[in-house]
């Protein structure tokens, strides 16, 4: 830890005697420490690079959730200029750190965390506080993007397969008629990573952590990271209990069946996003702890593309990627 962060953490807490731990979590260009002072209190620094745009708007971000009844961390002091941010601390206590307990342990929160990202998912997104800055939001170019970034960091890059030409061609007019349908749904705000790692669990309550790539776009990408998220095991029974407790809460003009369909699709994109990144944190990044989570995010884009008939070539694809990997583990056991 540099002077600049310790003068930073003495002029806001008061006190130099203090330690520091880091923290070390995600894939991003920030960096994290618990402040533990004297008599027990903790905090939480953050750092943030220029690398990823994004970043510079949590603050902000974090300002908006709280006006609208989302909790999130409580900001205790923040430099703009030196990127450094001094939040409380949540603990370590997520969604992903409950993942062994059974399902009617777990449940509730699941239920608390779909009602608060409906607060974000309902507000209207012309309605947005002037000058706040939020990333491009997702459209078509986007949603090819993620395409692209699944097929070279995952398809070839991990899974080491050649697409032929035919293949290809059949893949990108299926992924072309399922970007009309993503974009044809009305717009909302969403969170983008809205899974089990960004939400903290304090007060019996879930707190929403990593929000800075807020952005307009569809809510079936966020019910999607949630549900099918490759961190944690959610079974089908309970995956359906919890789409249709979404369903009721949106109260939407059509069928249940109607908007599960909707929920394949959003949830598709959505993983071959997280394929890709995790491909290229793992391999590129050499963070190589994301690669532990791709056999679950290859299971469960399998599982979601055979549960809707608009996708075949992308289950087609997912299989063939379970397939080679398990032939990669063969050979290196071998």
């Amino acid at each position: 830890m540099n002077d600049d962060i310790r003068k930073f953490l003495t002029d806001h807490l008061s006190m130099v005697d203090f330690t520091t731990d880091p923290i070390i979590k995600g894939g991003s260009d920030r960096r994290f420490y618990r402040v533990r002072l004297p008599g027990g209190a903790t905090f939480i620094f953050m750092e943030y690079g220029t690398d990823i745009e994004e970043n510079a708007y949590w603050a902000e971000i974090n300002r908006f959730l709280t006006d609208i009844g989302m909790t999130t961390p409580r900001i205790i002091a923040f430099d703009s200029r030196r990127r450094f941010l001094l939040l409380e601390d949540l603990g370590s206590v997520d969604l992903y750190s409950l993942r062994a307990l059974p399902w009617h342990k777990r449940r509730h929160y699941y239920l608390k965390a779909l009602s608060e990202i409906h607060r974000l998912h309902r507000f209207p997104p012309a309605d947005l506080p002037a000058g706040l800055k939020l990333v491009k939001g997702y459209d078509r170019s986007l949603y090819a993007w993620e395409h692209n970034y699944f097929r070279e960091n995952f398809v070839a890059a991990v899974c080491g397969l050649d697409l032929s030409k035919a293949f290809l061609r059949d893949w990108q007019e299926e992924c072309d008629r399922l970007i009309d349908r993503l974009t044809a749904f009305p717009p909302c705000l969403i969170h983008r990573d809205f899974q089990s790692q960004n939400i903290m669990i304090k007060n019996d309550r879930p707190v929403f952590i990593d929000f800075q790539g807020m952005r307009t776009g569809n809510l079936f990408y966020d019910l999607g990271s949630l549900l099918c998220d490759p961190y944690v095991v959610i079974g089908p029974e309970e995956r359906s209990e919890l789409i249709a407790f979404y369903y009721r809460i949106l109260e939407p003009s059509y069928s249940l069946d109607q908007f599960t369909d909707y929920f394949w699709e959003g949830a598709a994109q959505r993983l071959m996003q997280a394929l890709g990144a995790y491909g290229f944190l793992g391999l590129v990044k050499n963070k190589r702890d994301f690669l532990a989570h791709i056999p679950n995010g290859v299971k469960n884009l399998a599982t979601v593309t055979s549960l809707t008939d608009t996708l075949p070539v992308l289950n087609d694809l997912a299989r063939s990627c379970l397939s080679r990997l398990s032939a990669l583990r063969s050979e290196a056991a071998d």
